[in-house]
């Protein structure tokens, strides 16, 4: 009979047996770490969030800020006979940063009247770069209608006058109480006058009429009509005081016009309502 064989349980090689045990070695060592990193985590306080309301959310992200006030220089300078006040009336214009710019460039103020429906044309930004560069803004009425502004029964001219200065305060952050008259303010009652002199208003009329709003086509024929009248004035020493508006004819006239009274020696103020001096149809 033949024996049977034994098998032998074949041998690991040392090389084998020594990557099995770094590999258990290893596998020991994470779980260590990751038992050890659980816990530590545990034992950190967990972040509160804030907790904020849908109401309070809705108000951070909807509230608008209003414009800051922005404050027109208070301190008054003389005025002379060889002074001169350019107005602009009818405004906010699509021209209106045209104006600033060449004013700027000429090193000229000058005083602009807005009405309170056109104020949705400018932003508190182009308002704070008029006051900057010194000129002056007032209130021109809400809709510049004479047949509404002067009408025998409730005129609506003080009213008006109110509600713009109202919008230029909560639109623009300007509060200014210089209004001018459409027209001119020989079309108040002398109750209506009086009236807005006591609710703190200070009313500018004119001695130049530019005539720009006529002479439509030709930026020539404005620089004609001021110049002719500023040579009269200048014989009854009177400052001047002229009348102009937000158009495209006198944009191109006025380089002309300052040119010319600077070389007559005239010296250029933005009307402040502290101005030592008034003008006003009513009062003459």
């Amino acid at each position: 009979m033949r024996k049977k064989r034994t098998q032998k349980k074949p041998r690991l090689k040392p090389a084998v047996l020594a990557c099995l045990i770094l590999l258990g070695l290893s596998s020991a060592c994470l779980l260590l770490w990751g038992t050890l990193n659980t816990e530590s985590t545990a034992k950190q306080p967990a972040k509160q969030e804030k907790i904020v309301s849908k109401k309070a959310l809705v108000k951070k992200v909807s509230a608008k800020k209003p414009p800051k006030k922005i404050s027109q220089p208070t301190k008054p300078r003389p005025v002379t006979d060889k002074t001169v006040f350019l107005t602009f009336d009818d405004g906010p214009s699509p021209f209106l940063s045209r104006f600033n710019h060449l004013l700027q460039q000429e090193k000229v103020p000058a005083t602009f009247f807005f009405i309170g429906e056109n104020l949705n044309r400018i932003q508190p930004e182009t308002a704070k770069a008029l006051l900057a560069s010194g000129s002056s803004i007032g209130w021109h009425s809400m809709t510049h209608d004479a047949g509404l502004l002067y009408r025998k029964n409730n005129p609506t001219f003080l009213a008006e006058m109110e509600q713009a200065r109202k919008t230029g305060r909560e639109k623009l952050g300007i509060t200014s109480n210089l209004i001018r008259a459409p027209y001119g303010s020989t079309y108040l009652s002398t109750p209506l006058h009086q009236e807005t002199k006591d609710k703190g208003f200070t009313l500018l009329d004119w001695n130049i009429d530019s005539n720009d709003w006529r002479y439509k086509t030709s930026s020539t024929r404005v620089v004609e009509t001021v110049l002719t009248q500023a040579n009269t004035l200048a014989k009854q020493k009177e400052p001047l005081v002229i009348l102009m508006h937000e158009r495209k004819n006198t944009l191109e006239a006025l380089p002309a016009i300052i040119h010319a009274l600077k070389k007559n020696g005239y010296n250029f103020q933005a009307y402040k309502e502290n101005t030592p001096f008034k003008l006003s149809f009513r009062e003459h």
